[in-house]
Order: C-alpha cells, then sequence, then structure tokens
C-alpha cells in the first residue's frame, strides 16, 4: 500500500513538470482524484508515519469506480529500513463524491468500514465517518483534441475534452480534520456522426 500510495502521489508531481496528463497511468476517461497526506513522529529511535489519502478512479468505460480510504503506517530506522505496521481500506459505491464545475470536490459526511488483516490472516474492521472538501489550488489546466474519421459518406468527429488541477482542502475522519493535498482529472468526449 505504501508503494501504490507513492505511485498516486507522483501522478501530480509528473503532470506539473510539463510531461503531460497523457502520462498518467489512469482510465482514458471520467473522473480520476487523489488527495491525501503524510505525517510522521519519533518513537523509541525509529520514524512512525502514516499515510492517510481519499481515491477514486473511473473504470476503463467511464463510469464512476468506488470512493475508496486507505491509511498505512509504517516505520523507518535510522539505516533506511522500512517496516510495515498495519494497513487499513475501505470502500463506498460510486458517486459518493461531488465534483464541482471548476473542480472542487465535496465527499459529504460517509462511513466507511475500514479492514485490515495481520500476517497470520486475521481480519479486523472498524467504522469510521469521513468527509472532504477540496479545491484547486491554481489555475485548472484544459486541453481539448478534434478528430475526424471518414468512412465512405459517414464521418465521425470527436472531441475529448480533459482538464486537470492541483487541489489541496481538509480531510475529517471521525472529527478529526487532515490537511491534504492532491490532484483530479476530468476527462469527457464526445462523437457525432453526419447524416449518411
Amino acid at each position: 500500500m505504501r508503494r501504490l500510495a507513492m505511485a498516486f502521489l507522483a501522478v501530480p508531481l509528473v503532470l506539473l513538470i510539463g510531461i503531460g496528463p497523457v502520462a498518467a497511468d489512469v482510465p482514458p476517461f471520467g473522473t480520476n482524484f487523489f488527495s491525501g497526506l503524510t505525517s510522521c513522529s519519533e518513537s523509541g529511535g525509529l520514524q512512525v508515519c502514516t499515510d492517510t489519502n481519499l481515491s477514486t478512479y473511473s473504470n476503463e468505460d467511464g463510469s464512476d469506480g468506488p470512493v475508496c480510504v486507505a491509511i498505512s503506517t509504517y516505520s523507518i530506522s535510522s539505516a533506511g529500513e522500512f517496516t510495515s505496521i498495519s494497513e487499513e481500506n475501505g470502500c463506498v459505491s460510486p458517486g459518493a463524491l461531488t465534483v464541482g464545475k471548476h473542480l472542487s470536490v465535496v465527499l459529504a459526511p460517509t462511513d466507511f468500514v475500514l479492514s485490515t488483516c495481520d500476517s497470520n490472516g486475521s481480519c479486523t474492521s472498524r467504522s469510521v465517518t469521513v468527509s472532504a472538501n477540496d479545491s484547486p489550488t491554481g489555475r485548472v489546466a484544459k486541453t481539448t483534441t478534434r478528430s475526424k474519421v471518414k468512412v465512405g459518406r459517414c464521418t465521425t468527429h470527436t472531441t475529448t475534452v480533459q482538464r486537470y488541477a492541483a487541489i489541496a482542502g481538509t480531510l475529517t475522519i471521525d472529527g478529526t480534520a487532515l490537511d491534504e493535498t492532491g490532484f483530479i482529472d476530468v476527462k469527457t468526449q464526445t462523437t457525432k456522426t453526419n447524416r449518411c
């Protein structure tokens, strides 16, 4: 989970340095959102960190995927050795997030069941209430691509619009508010074929 979270965090950095949204390893259409934070403290000579994130990624057909919360705790020794302590994950049905016209993101208070399993296969779960509010931290980038395909007397025009923004806001879990950052990427596609 730590590796997965870091991979997701790398996406906005790649986009911001100019490689472009096409470099993101996400489905081609729909809404893709990730926001989270990392907090660390010293304990017994180790640095103990917790990654907390909220995310949703669209399915291959562009439909909404589930909205998921992940909490991963791990330690790092002075020699840089990484040890996983716990990983909790839980998802709710698609559509829980609301994306505004200007790419603001709102998650109304929603109950998640977070589950974790130990190395022996014993699993436990707990219920938490999660909400979030995020907004773009700068200009929303927009790219429009148009293509045309002609088959016989029929011509199909396709327009793809992609909007991307770095975001920041607050993730609240059981009443505890946490500052989070991340990204949102929204892609839509329309096609129109002339009469033929």
